[in-house]
């Protein structure tokens, strides 16, 4: 928890007692993470992204990717961590009240540099009031929701909804480039070539549009696998999927825990960034580790990323042929074949 100011901010004013709340108060956290405070153990912890799933799993806690099935105005306390997304933010805050019993507390929390002065703006125009503590370079706010904008509420809700984009895409607020491809996936598509075929796999998948586009370019592509950590955005693949002429499967899963299958090629856009700010190039080669460990013999590798990343010699030591296909805009196409075992 040190290393994770948010959660140490979030617990203060619950484990301080500023917070008074039931003898047996029953509670959710959205947007969880590990370590929960050992008094709040109990809590169910809601988190679509599988690495900090897994974590909430390993310590015992009870975790899902959603919260369907939580009813309305059931919870006598409910938690935010706040993500970096606006309106992911904004529509966490209004289930928040909605799950929110009337005699309930709703507790949200995000560091400074991650948005805290914009989630306490927001949460003060849903909830009408509320508690403020500045702590460990975090801001923690709550309220009981017995003054909510309803209609705000409403808005923030909708806004966050599984939409169609002009380009025929399924996205939703908070998901991986969310408004439009983002130019590196859509350089590799550029470029990649028709005749892949047989079993592919999408490592870091999002909302499946690089596998949208094998299964519509690609016709000796028999099946694909697509991994992706983010569960919001996996299901929005399924969507953007349908009706594909290959046999498509969905993984909601940790590329960096590796893959059991063998695959004829793999096709990626690996994250640079799990959260906030800091860039952590270690992912992407953990990717195209994992990428050289799933490919057959005479596997293939194609993938995109910022031009700058220092991919090209964990490439090198794993395939025996290694290319630069492309570079545009700050952007550069890689592909490699023959992995090393």
């Amino acid at each position: 928890m040190k290393d994770d100011p948010a959660l140490q901010a979030l617990w203060l004013p619950l484990d301080s007692g500023r917070i008074a709340l039931p003898a047996h108060a029953s509670g959710v956290f959205l947007n969880a993470r590990a370590p929960v405070s050992p008094r709040w153990r109990s809590l169910g912890c809601i988190q679509p992204f599988r690495p900090d799933f897994d974590a909430l799993a390993r310590m015992g806690i009870n975790a899902g990717p959603d919260d369907d099935g939580i009813a309305v105005g059931s919870q006598s306390l409910v938690l935010v961590l706040a993500p970096r997304a606006r309106a992911w933010c904004r529509a966490l805050l209004a289930r928040a009240a909605q799950l929110c019993a009337a005699d309930g507390q709703v507790v949200a929390c995000a560091t400074n540099d991650e948005g805290a002065k914009s989630l306490e703006a927001d949460f003060m125009r849903l909830f009408g009031s509320g508690a403020v503590l500045s702590k460990h370079k975090c801001r923690v706010v709550w309220a009981s929701p017995q003054a909510v904008d309803y209609a705000l509420m409403e808005e923030w809700l909708h806004a966050a909804e599984p939409r169609q984009r002009g380009d025929g895409v399924w996205t939703q607020a908070g998901v991986f480039s969310a408004d439009s491809v983002d130019p590196a996936s859509a350089l590799l598509m550029m470029h990649l070539p028709a005749g892949l075929s047989g079993n592919v796999a999408d490592f870091g998948a999002g909302t499946g549009v690089l596998s949208r586009h094998v299964v519509r370019h690609c016709p000796q592509v028999r099946q694909i696998d697509l991994y992706e950590a983010d569960h919001r955005a996996l299901q929005l693949a399924r969507r953007n999927l349908d009706g594909a002429t290959a046999d498509a499967r969905f993984h909601w899963h940790d590329i960096a825990t590796g893959v059991q299958e063998r695959f004829d090629a793999v096709v990626m856009n690996p994250p640079f960034h799990l959260a906030g700010k800091r860039g952590i190039p270690e992912l992407g080669q953990r990717f195209i580790d994992v990428a050289a460990d799933a490919l057959q013999s005479r596997g293939q590798l194609w993938m995109v990323a910022n031009a700058h990343l220092p991919y090209e010699e964990v490439l090198a030591r794993r395939f025996a042929r290694v290319d630069a296909v492309a570079k545009h805009a700050g952007f550069k196409v890689l592909h490699a074949a023959e992995p090393r075992r």
